[in-house]
């Protein structure tokens, strides 16, 4: 599994993103977007600001993270858990409930 990112250069909310990964130690790859792109990718991921955060969860599927607020909340969330006694089945079954609420993508 890998955090994907959609940057754009000098983007501080982007460069905050990215400063977060690395201090948490979570494999990510960037992307870095053009600035003649920057509409198109917007229209493309449905996201209307930058950076637009996606984690890899198998080959073909994307699960929807948002932007730095949303990335930061996320990694909060995913410490929670793995300190919890949550068991794997619900956490599927949240991945499950994630999907039919369009926050999971396929590209």
């Amino acid at each position: 599994m890998m955090i994907v990112l959609y940057v754009l250069d000098g983007c501080p909310y982007c460069n905050n993103s990215l400063r977060v990964l690395k201090e948490n130690k979570i494999k990510h790859k960037a992307i870095v977007v053009a600035q003649k792109d920057k509409e198109k990718y917007k229209k493309i991921n449905k996201m209307n600001t930058f950076p637009q955060i996606f984690i890899n969860v198998d080959k073909d599927t994307y699960l929807k993270i948002g932007g730095n607020d949303d990335l930061e909340e996320t990694i909060n969330i995913v410490k929670e858990i793995q300190n919890s006694n949550v068991s794997l089945d619900s956490i599927y079954y949240m991945y499950r409930l994630m999907n039919k609420s369009g926050r999971i993508v396929s590209k």
